[in-house]
Formats: C-alpha cells, sequence, structure tokens
C-alpha cells in the first residue's frame, strides 16, 4: 500500500503527454519482455507468452493512436521514471531452470499489476479516454490472473517432481524447461 501511495504521488506530478509516453514505453517494453520469454520455450508455454506480447504489442498501438490524436504526432516523451512504478518489461532476467521461470513470472505478475494501477489512475484522471484505459487496466488485470494460473502450473510440475523422482527442489530447479516439458510427454 505505502508503494502505490508514493506511486500516485509521483504520477500527480507528471503530464498527461508525459504518462501517455511512460506507458508507450512500458508496452514496448512488455512486448520485448514477452517475447523473449517466448523464445527461451517451447510448445504451449512458448505460445502463452508470444499471446502476451502480442497484446502489449497491440496496446502500444492503441496509446500511439491517442498521443497522435492529441498531440498530432506518435513522437513520445518520457520521463524520469523515479518513483514511478517499473515498466512492465523490466522483469525478464536469465532464464536457464524453472526456478528462474518462476521468479520471472512473479516479477511479470508484480509488473502487470503495477499497469493495471497506472491505466485505473488514468481511466479517473482522464475522462475523454477513460473507456480506453479501463479497457487496458482490465486487460493488465487479465494478464496478471494468466501468470497467475502460468506460475501454478510451474510450481505444480515442481511439487510433481518431488513427488515423482524423490528429489528435492534443487533437483527440479536446476533442470531446464525443455527438458521438464519432455519429461513429462514421456510420462
Amino acid at each position: 500500500m505505502f508503494r502505490v501511495i508514493r506511486m500516485y504521488d509521483k504520477i500527480e506530478e507528471v503530464s498527461f503527454k508525459e504518462l501517455l509516453g511512460y506507458s508507450i514505453r512500458g508496452e514496448q517494453a512488455a512486448h520485448d519482455a514477452y517475447m523473449a520469454l517466448s523464445k527461451k520455450l517451447e510448445g504451449l508455454a512458448s505460445e502463452k507468452f508470444e499471446s502476451l506480447a502480442m497484446d502489449e504489442k497491440r496496446h502500444k498501438e492503441e496509446l500511439l493512436k491517442l498521443h497522435e490524436m492529441e498531440y498530432g504526432d506518435r513522437e513520445y516523451v518520457v520521463p524520469d521514471a523515479e518513483g514511478l512504478p517499473p515498466h512492465e518489461g523490466t522483469f525478464v532476467k536469465e532464464i536457464k531452470t524453472v526456478r528462474n521461470l518462476i521468479e520471472a513470472v512473479d516479477r511479470a505478475m508484480k509488473a502487470e499489476d503495477d499497469a493495471y494501477e497506472l491505466y485505473s489512475y488514468l481511466s479517473k484522471r482522464n475522462e475523454k479516454y477513460r473507456t480506453l484505459f479501463k479497457y487496458i487496466a482490465l486487460m493488465e488485470k487479465g494478464h496478471y490472473e494468466s501468470l497467475k494460473a502460468e506460475k501454478y502450473l510451474y510450481e505444480t510440475g515442481k511439487e510433481k517432481f518431488e513427488k515423482d523422482e524423490g528429489q528435492d527442489a534443487p533437483g527440479f530447479a536446476s533442470m531446464s524447461m525443455s527438458a521438464v516439458l519432455e519429461r513429462d510427454r514421456q510420462v
């Protein structure tokens, strides 16, 4: 809650044009991050993250259209991010194990929650585009829920590995996602 209050304090100081630019950059960062995750995985897991990436790309395009309608161009300005929530795309780090993947999904969930809060705030701050911002906020909330389910699947797989293989979590965490998926195909 304290973080949300501090975030709103900073947001109040930033112009609508800058918040729009900040959001556009965040959507691009999220797209890039989800595509990076998609390329590290395969099958349905890869498709899940690619789908999220395409949603973020559509959000960016809608925000760019809004920027063009309001300011006559697509050249957006991004404010100093200190005090603002991190961009959605800051969650990808090295993904070599399922444990790394679970950690990345955790960070992505936080980023989606921050995006939801930001767009909810913008829907209240800008009546003219309230519907668009509410819609994007709901999409971000849907992303959060989707990632929550994805995380559950990975954690459940970890527990299944421990039970089936008689190994503890480090044994599972050291396996690559491809190895886990291949092992599950054989079962």
